[in-house]
């Protein structure tokens, strides 16, 4: 009963005339980008030449790109299916193949001895216009795919073979996201899975081994198989069992019980390896280049705006107390490397010394009248502008906390050390949320390293970019610095 149900709810003959016509589909998008690096290479010669109609040499130059593009496309995983993967990602890989093929359509023009400034300027609005044209197709085909995908053409069935934690995220992520055109029609009970809310409408399809009658009876393109990491070995027979159906087959192992950190999977030789803790700063992160290319540059810009303001900081500091003018402190930075962090000094040197760092509070005699309103203003943090350029921290990220407080903290709260798998900054996205200074209580503690993880696991440019906004409305002024 409950199978003749869900073959009238989702009937197997749904609409999947997007999926019939995959291939001349994928093939007009590929006419298409040529079609407009033609266009693109025109609209650039007429900007340049003033002409539509290029010379018998440029002709051949824009042939043997179009020829070069079409290959460098190809080579690039640029036609694959975009379904549920990130629209930065995307076009973060159009642009590098279309660079790629351009670069080499220089190298051309170059062994041709036509490397004069007029072609130079020439090839610079090609790539202009071509990486924004090119950019607008290809969002232009994923927003109408999104659109059909949305109202149920070229919708992919997936039945799940488990009910853990990361199943019902990605169901939730698939409701919200309609245009992604994937669809769980419910799941199959094994003895590991977690109970559900009743206002979930993932249905029960049965127990694991009525899963080849099920398909038997109604068609899925996916089946994924989800169970704890101590399970695995109940793969074998589930594969057994789909030997006789064409269908794809995922595993999406809960690693929920391993604190896991940005885990992704990759392939060393022809080995598969899953990354179960990993910053997303890692070198093989795609917006890593995006990233160091944000930091230097702000940073940059940022020291010679402020500029006059550090300098007369820097003398007020001197004349209002004995002492050097930077403080610097030794810090764990990225992959616990240890790095020296440089602040406008905002205490007195004639304390006591002592092996335990204390952190500043409230009317704290160390601190300077001058300090105070250094570290109220967070404008004692401004010499790390310079670690920034270094590359030591980043304008974004955890903040560093000194070496004694992380072996202090490193035993008491879990995953606190996985700080360290990206580069400190300047402000993080714990300071924008009220988790600045003065940590009197453990939970403070926590609850500032659950926003440091909260950071790194949803780590993008644009989140930077709000921190650093909210960092000049919300803690610029604060007075939980003391």
């Amino acid at each position: 009963m409950l199978l003749a149900n869900l073959s009238a709810d989702t009937p197997a003959s749904s609409p999947r005339l997007l999926s019939k016509y995959a291939t001349a589909a994928g093939a007009c998008l590929r006419i298409l980008d040529l079609a407009t690096v033609l266009f693109a290479a025109l609209a650039a010669y007429r900007l340049r030449f003033d002409t539509w109609i290029p010379g018998f040499v440029d002709r051949i130059t824009i042939s043997i790109s179009i020829l070069i593009t079409a290959l460098c496309f190809s080579a690039f995983p640029l036609y694959r299916s975009w379904r549920g993967r990130g629209l930065l990602r995307e076009v973060w890989v159009l642009a590098l193949a279309w660079t790629v093929a351009l670069a080499l359509t220089s190298t051309h023009v170059w062994l041709l001895q036509l490397d004069r400034p007029t072609y130079l300027a020439w090839l610079a609005l090609w790539h202009a216009l071509g990486l924004v044209l090119l950019a607008t197709t290809h969002l232009s085909v994923r927003g109408v795919l999104g659109l059909l995908r949305s109202i149920g053409l070229d919708r992919r069935r997936v039945v799940v073979v488990g009910m853990r934690p990361p199943v019902l995220k990605i169901h939730r992520y698939l409701a919200q996201n309609p245009w992604v055109g994937m669809q769980i029609v419910g799941y199959f009970g094994t003895r590991d899975d977690i109970s559900i809310a009743e206002s979930t409408d993932l249905r029960c399809l049965g127990h694991a081994h009525e899963l080849g009658r099920f398909l038997a009876t109604d068609r899925v393109e996916e089946v994924w198989i989800s169970l704890p990491m101590g399970r695995l070995g109940g793969i074998k027979p589930l594969l057994s069992m789909l030997d006789g159906t064409p269908v794809k087959v995922k595993l999406i192992p809960d690693t929920s019980e391993l604190a896991a950190l940005n885990q992704s999977g990759e392939q060393v030789g022809s080995v598969p390896v899953i990354n179960l803790r990993q910053g997303s700063g890692a070198p093989d992160n795609s917006f890593f280049v995006i990233k160091a290319v944000m930091d230097r540059s702000l940073a940059l810009v940022a020291l010679i705006i402020l500029a006059p303001l550090m300098l007369a900081i820097a003398i007020g500091v001197k004349l209002g107390s004995p002492g050097p003018v930077l403080f610097r402190q030794k810090r764990h930075g990225r992959a616990g490397r240890e790095f020296s962090m440089l602040k406008f000094r905002s205490m007195r040197t004639d304390q006591p010394a002592g092996t335990e760092v204390k952190q500043a509070t409230r009317d704290d005699p160390r601190v300077t009248r001058l300090g105070a309103f250094l570290r109220r203003s967070s404008l004692d943090e401004l010499p790390q502008l310079l670690n920034v350029l270094g590359g030591s921290m980043s304008i974004v990220g955890p903040r560093p906390h000194a070496i004694q407080h992380n072996r202090h903290y490193g035993t008491l709260i879990n995953s606190y050390m996985q700080r360290h798998y990206v580069k400190p900054g300047i402000t993080g996205w714990a300071q924008v949320n009220g988790f600045r200074g003065e940590t009197p209580r453990l939970r403070d503690m926590k609850k500032r390293v659950q926003y440091d993880m909260d950071y790194i696991r949803r780590w993008s440019p644009w989140l930077d970019i709000k921190i650093i906004a909210l960092t000049a409305v919300r803690v610029l002024g604060q007075k939980q610095a003391y």
